[in-house]
């Protein structure tokens, strides 16, 4: 695993106390000086003797400067950041003698990234988002932390031109540096609740209240955690920890004594180093990793990751992957169905600032995502999710209900394939079904869902199944105007939405598609190995505002049944 250990300078015994762990412990340090701070002679003095005697790397926490609006530099007109960057790199030049190669702020824009990359060629890696950190950390926030960047990547990437949390398709989409999110979070409680506090931040699991005192076993599960992606990864792992002195002392959201807070932030970097000693990782400055990723993974590589609950025990387990096409994440929690879908394939633009139409907002738009959108039915209807509904004999199941875990990750010729555990469905007059879920990650947008029957009671059973996708598209919890989206099937019909509850259905139809022109994406469901009986999409209601595509089959003697559903970039 490769560890980039991140220190913020201050003029404080806390930031003295994080730099001595380090160096006493011969951890490879980079350390960022906030744009303000730069002519500040005294941390300047202190930056440096550190440089000089360890070797620590020295970057830019790219921030607003005196006399700009009070705000984010990432919320900031285009004229204020085209300011900020070329202060920020002149001063470091003035100061340090040579050009920066690592930036970092907790959001980096598509036009902050450009505007960096165009004024300092040298420029090779920059902290560019929190993974996952938005709306429900907004909440928590008491709703006034305006950093939203959902829709990324839990590892390093290539940040696309257009959007920055967005993988690049391929070198001319690419915006130029290695991106890293600002942190490691928890691979389950990311997607569940607010990842602020289950993270690569002892701290901030002492605010989750994940430790007793000085006992802290979740920092290290954590840390195996990301470890153990190397097995689905080629080898390759990340991990970053990146704490700002303040979290250190008489931090307002901790209940533990600073003495424990030292503890702890200590005892997980000698796990680092101990780890580094015994060949499991390898601590790098961030410059030096960016140019380690560059040779080691390609641009469009599908980058997977296996979430497991280390906290609860719950056994539930997440499947993430990502490639320049999408992002899915699969709640095997809920029988293997799409909780989480990123359709990067649209290309959808954005960057954020006083002159931008989307202003706060750096997400990259789901079009299903269960935890915001409701997920399995739990009041008036169905919210946004997939599954598969199982019919015997008049009584429906439905697949969601049935835990699963992930079995196994393999790779091959670029594709990814994932298969869940079985699940067994029983109904009431005695009949029982064996079902296996096994998931096709491809080119071209395609992700192909087979359901592979392993066992039944009565081998002759006639069974329906329904494959279904409700969705819609949005970056919170709060609906968005969906007309101007069209339904069609592959009959020709097609419908306007409207929140009619309308649906079109075409009998031996096998395909489906919903055009977002919203978020310039298209998405289709395809029959691929059996005829439907049935092809529909619908519209929904002001009180259900989703579209819904089913593809409805009958299964006699067949095995298996394979469903593609493929996301692209609409037509315009």
């Amino acid at each position: 695993m490769i560890l980039n250990l991140v220190h913020r300078a201050a003029l404080t015994d806390t930031y003295r106390f994080q730099q001595k762990c380090a160096h006493d412990l011969k951890l490879k340090t980079t350390v960022y000086i906030s744009s303000s701070l730069l002519k500040n002679e005294k941390v300047i003095s202190m930056v440096k003797a550190d440089q000089e005697k360890y070797g620590d790397e020295v970057g830019i926490w790219i921030d607003r400067l005196p006399g700009m609006p009070s705000t984010m530099v990432w919320l900031l007109s285009e004229a204020d950041k085209m300011k900020t960057v070329k202060y920020s790199i002149d001063k470091y030049k003035e100061v340090f003698g040579h050009a920066p190669k690592a930036v970092s702020n907790y959001v980096l824009d598509a036009h902050l990234i450009r505007m960096i990359k165009e004024y300092c060629p040298e420029v090779t890696i920059c902290v560019a988002g929190c993974f996952e950190e938005g709306v429900k950390v907004f909440h928590g926030c008491n709703n006034s932390w305006y950093l939203f960047s959902e829709g990324m990547s839990w590892n390093p990437w290539y940040p696309s031109k257009t959007q920055s949390i967005r993988p690049a398709e391929n070198e001319e989409d690419w915006a130029g540096v290695v991106a890293v999110p600002h942190l490691s979070r928890d691979l389950v409680l990311a997607y569940e609740g607010r990842n602020d506090f289950f993270a690569s931040h002892p701290a901030n699991v002492q605010r989750g209240l994940a430790n007793e005192g000085m006992i802290h076993e979740y920092d290290y599960n954590l840390a195996d955690q990301y470890r153990m992606q190397g097995d689905y990864n080629d080898g390759f792992s990340y991990y970053q920890i990146h704490v700002s002195s303040g979290w250190l002392h008489h931090n307002h959201n901790i209940i533990d004594c600073d003495e424990i807070t030292y503890t702890l932030y200590r005892d997980t970097l000698e796990y680092m180093a101990k780890l580094r000693d015994e060949g499991e990782v390898v601590d790098m400055y961030m410059s030096e990793f960016a140019e380690y990723y560059k040779k080691t993974v390609p641009i469009g590589k599908a980058d997977i990751a296996v979430g497991k609950d280390i906290l609860y025990g719950s056994g539930k387990h997440y499947f993430w992957i990502t490639n320049p096409d999408y992002r899915v994440l699969i709640d095997a929690f809920q029988g293997g169905s799409i909780g989480d879908l990123r359709p990067y394939a649209g290309k959808y633009e954005s960057f954020t600032g006083t002159d931008s139409e989307s202003l706060t907002m750096n997400s990259y738009p789901y079009i299903i995502q269960s935890q915001y959108r409701t997920g399995v039915k739990n009041h008036f209807q169905d919210g946004s999710r997939t599954t598969v509904f199982v019919k015997h004999n008049g009584e429906e199941k439905d697949m969601c209900m049935y835990p699963s875990k992930v079995a196994a990750v393999r790779r091959d010729n670029g594709e990814v394939e994932l298969d869940l555990t079985p699940v067994k469905i029983a109904f009431s007059d005695g009949f029982t079904v064996k079902i296996q879920t096994n998931y096709m990650f491809s080119g071209k947008g395609r992700i192909t869902v087979a359901r592979r029957i392993l066992e039944k009671s009565e081998a002759n059973a006639e069974l329906q199944f329904t494959e279904y996708v409700k969705g819609c598209y949005g970056f919170t919890e709060y609906p968005e105007n969906m007309k101007d989206i069209v339904l069609a099937s592959d009959n020709g019909e097609k419908l306007y939405y409207g929140y009619t509850d309308k649906t079109l259905a075409a009998e031996g139809g096998k395909t489906v598609t919903v055009s977002i022109p919203q978020i310039t994406t298209e998405v289709e469901l395809c029959a691929v190995n059996v005829e439907p009986d049935r092809a529909e999409v619908s519209d929904g209601s002001l009180f259900s505002p989703y579209y819904t595509m089913k593809l409805h089959y009958t299964l006699k003697n067949e095995e298996e049944v394979k469903t593609c559903l493929t996301v692209r970039k609409m037509k315009v």
